[in-house]
């Protein structure tokens, strides 16, 4: 019978960057909705016009990713569960804001204790 390896750190880690993720697109989704609204007391039309159409898309995009980095929240150690978090990794490394947080998580993500945590050889 295998044994476990025992949860690194790393994952607590990860549990918070996920959290923080949450919270940013969920500002996002806010955004999209108030971003038209702020648009029209400016009484620029150009700027209405173009919150007519981003703020929607902020909206949804915002929904999409809330998503995606509240699943990796509910997933259990397994090999395909460690690829989906290093892609989450990835995708927050494509913010300069987020480098800080993404870098030493990428990091300690692929070290063998972690990957044996996830069942990956």
């Amino acid at each position: 019978m295998e044994t476990q390896a025992e949860k690194p750190q790393v994952c607590t880690w990860f549990v918070v960057y996920c959290i923080l993720m949450c919270i940013m697109y969920a500002c996002v989704i806010a955004l999209g909705f108030a971003y038209p609204k702020l648009a029209q007391l400016s009484g620029e039309s150009d700027r209405i016009i173009e919150a007519t159409f981003a703020g929607p898309i902020y909206s949804i995009f915002g929904v999409i990713f809330f998503f995606v980095y509240l699943v990796a929240l509910f997933l259990k150690p397994t090999p395909g569960a460690w690829v989906y978090n290093l892609v989450l990794i990835c995708l927050g490394m494509t913010s300069c804001c987020c480098l800080p947080i993404t870098i030493p998580l990428l990091i300690f993500w692929i070290k063998p204790n972690t990957k044996a945590y996830f069942g990956r050889q």
